[in-house]
């Protein structure tokens, strides 16, 4: 029988094409429109055939096609079933159990994960990071977030899917059958039929069902400041219900600050770019770089891209889903702001693929404002065009590094460039001059245009100024988001806002910005500020903003392993001292876990992590083209300088083990 797409398949398809200015930047979403293909035809992965239709499509070979789809995790080639379990058992979820909610997954699906059952209903796997570190243990059907999963739950899932078999599975039902606490402090019900795999499918709108109810409506989690204003969540905290649709956006000043910069002959690109310099807004994606100064930095050559960074994948992060998922239309406005500023006329929006309702969200904004003349050509009759296009990832961590999304962007493996000579300002997307924004950096520009530049400078301390956004999850009372002014300190944000440790435990240690950071221990940082230079000057860094938070019941030892075992999974394989270091770091872990360690394997440990990120210091001195793999080496050396007893109580079992001629039976774990 002769392979064929569907017609409604091969019309989605053109249209996908269409929106990219090459059409290789099209060869994702139509990978993600071969595999539904292909599973709806009654295959159980994506198929040759089907890669080879994207690759007619696009343009390239059969073999650049499987190249990239090899490269991502949500693209299956190999067997998979009608029901895909994905257990997050990254850093925060393992905290929380959620390596006993996978076995529970797995033992109720009669297989381990990564195998597929007889029936070919359920796939359990263990994936890392998924964005929902508030609401850990995490899980993923398909795609579609149920939170707060216990093993009970868990078994009930799986026993629900195989006797119910639903023809589509939403987050709200999962989450209303299965979860509990979840990552933000409310759930906005989304449309009947809203489901993944989002990707493949069409826009469904913004209406709430009649039906729809807001649960234990509490906004604490996004306040804490006082008196002052209320920057990126004030619209999600007074609107919970439909903050994300345009009618409340437009009826609580939105877009405002698009028609003055369009309206007003005063407001010219320079001018707008000198405001946000002004403003000393830091890029919040991690690097903290100054937005206006990036801004300032794009080089004349034209075309020019501006693209938005929300492939959020650093585990303890989970903020920018929250702004795309409840206030799309802020980042919108943003975007435009900044690209009538920076003299761009198309700007895309990278989501990662985990993000489906985010990903619906944000389409659905788009789509409203095309409707609204807010985007697409002669916006409010101002002569300016701008398109926007919303491009979905496939599972990879390394594509938040800009570079590495910006070759995912046009359609290639998201392997990250040289630096020099691909800035991206320069030599950005297509080689063309390119702006990289993170999410939450752009949700703040409409703010700053109305307010001006030095009303956001003059809000919090001189060197790290304005608002953001900090991630909190791990061994806190009250996980979740919250909007913060810099310059509280570390012993305010986890005991008055994140309501202190849980179970009355002790703290023991937190990650201050994201699975990169080094540690922070209460007995040297607890009374240190949050800010930039305060952190830096401490030897770590704010990195994404994500803070997990450590009692005194965990194991370091295991702690480590889990994020060294993230970096080694992530690792796009172009550098050497990252491709084999991270994995040799995380074998030698693994090995002292298991009580077979050896008393070299602590220097051992820091010779090899000295390979990938000489010195040892922060910020690292890299042998790599991205910081992917210094970042590995972060864990490796807080665990021996702050926890080193641990680590020697590993050692001595291991000792008293080989001397009594026993077998090990266990691994370390989070007690």
């Amino acid at each position: 029988m002769t392979y064929a797409w569907s017609e409604a398949a091969e019309e989605r398809a053109r249209q996908v094409i269409a929106r990219y200015p090459r059409p290789r930047s099209a060869m994702m979403p139509l990978l993600y429109i071969a595999m539904k293909e292909d599973l709806d035809r009654g295959a159980d992965r994506l198929t040759e055939d089907g890669m080879r239709r994207v690759a007619e499509l696009v343009g390239v070979t059969p073999a650049q096609v499987v190249a990239v789809a090899s490269f991502y995790t949500m693209y299956k080639r190999d067997r998979v079933g009608r029901y895909l379990v994905s257990v997050c058992t990254s850093l925060s979820c393992w905290l929380d159990g959620a390596d006993e909610v996978l076995h529970a997954v797995e033992a109720e699906a009669g297989v381990p994960a990564g195998r597929t059952d007889r029936e070919g209903t359920i796939t359990p796997e263990h994936v890392e990071c998924i964005g929902a570190c508030g609401g850990a243990p995490a899980v993923q059907v398909n795609y579609e977030f149920v939170e707060g999963v216990t093993p009970g739950k868990a078994r009930e899932m799986v026993r629900w899917l195989r006797s119910e078999e639903p023809g589509t599975v939403t987050g709200d039902e999962l989450q209303t059958r299965f979860g509990g606490r979840t990552a933000f402090p409310w759930a906005i019900p989304e449309p009947a039929g809203a489901s993944g795999p989002v990707p493949a499918c069409a826009s469904l709108g913004t209406a709430v069902p009649s039906n729809g109810r807001v649960p234990d409506l509490d906004t604490s989690e996004t306040a804490g400041n006082g008196d002052l204003p209320m920057i990126l969540t004030d619209r999600m905290n007074r609107h919970p219900v439909n903050s994300h649709a345009l009618a409340t956006y437009e009826a609580t000043g939105g877009y405002s600050a698009l028609r003055r910069v369009l309206g007003d002959p005063v407001m010219t690109p320079a001018g707008i770019t000198d405001d946000i310099k002004a403003s000393m807004l830091r890029g919040r994606g991690g690097a903290g770089f100054p937005a206006g100064v990036k801004w300032s930095f794009l080089a004349p050559a034209r075309p020019s891209y501006l693209v938005v960074n929300a492939d959020e994948s650093e585990p303890g992060t989970f903020k920018d889903r929250q702004l795309m998922e409840r206030d799309p239309h802020q980042m919108l406005e943003g975007v435009v702001i900044a690209s009538y500023a920076s003299e761009v006329n198309h700007a895309f929006v990278y989501i990662r693929g985990e993000y489906p309702k985010a990903a619906r969200r944000v389409e659905a904004a788009v789509e409203e404002a095309y409707r609204a003349g807010l985007l697409g050509r002669d916006i409010l009759g101002s002569g300016y065009d701008l398109e926007v296009t919303v491009h979905l990832g496939a599972g990879a961590y390394i594509c938040g590094e800009e570079t590495a999304l910006l070759n995912s962007l046009e359609g290639r493996r998201g392997e990250p460039r040289l630096k020099p000579p691909y800035f991206p300002a320069a030599k950005g997307l297509y080689m063309m001059p390119t702006i990289v924004n993170n999410v939450e950096t752009l949700t703040n520009v409409p703010w700053i245009i109305m307010a001006g530049g030095a009303a956001y400078a003059s809000i919090g301390p001189e060197g790290s100024p304005g608002k953001r956004m900090c991630s909190i999850s791990g061994h806190v009372n009250r996980p979740g988001n919250y909007e913060i002014v810099e310059g509280l300190t570390w012993r305010e944000l986890i005991f008055d806002l994140a309501g202190g440790i849980r179970n009355g435990n002790r703290l023991k240690a937190w990650v201050p910005g994201g699975a990169s950071a080094p540690w922070f221990v209460p007995e040297l940082h607890l009374d240190t500020e949050v800010t930039k230079e305060a952190i830096d000057g401490n030897g770590s860094m704010t990195g994404s903003g994500a803070v997990i938070v450590m009692d005194h019941t965990t194991d370091m030892v295991a702690a480590a392993e889990r994020l060294v075992r993230f970096f080694a999974h992530e690792s796009c394989g172009q550098c050497t001292p990252c491709r084999e270091g991270t994995v040799w770091i995380d074998l030698i872990l693994r090995r002292i876990m298991d009580r077979q360690g050896r008393p070299v394997d602590p220097d051992l440990l820091l010779d090899v992590s000295d390979n990938i990120s000489p010195g040892l210091n922060w910020p690292p001195a890299m042998t790599t083209i991205c910081p992917l793999g210094p970042s590995a080496v972060s864990p490796v050396v807080s665990l021996l300088r702050y926890f080193r007893d641990e680590v020697d109580g590993y050692l001595e079992q291991a000792d008293l083990l080989q001397q009594a001629n026993l077998v090990p039976v266990s691994i370390g774990r989070a007690r």
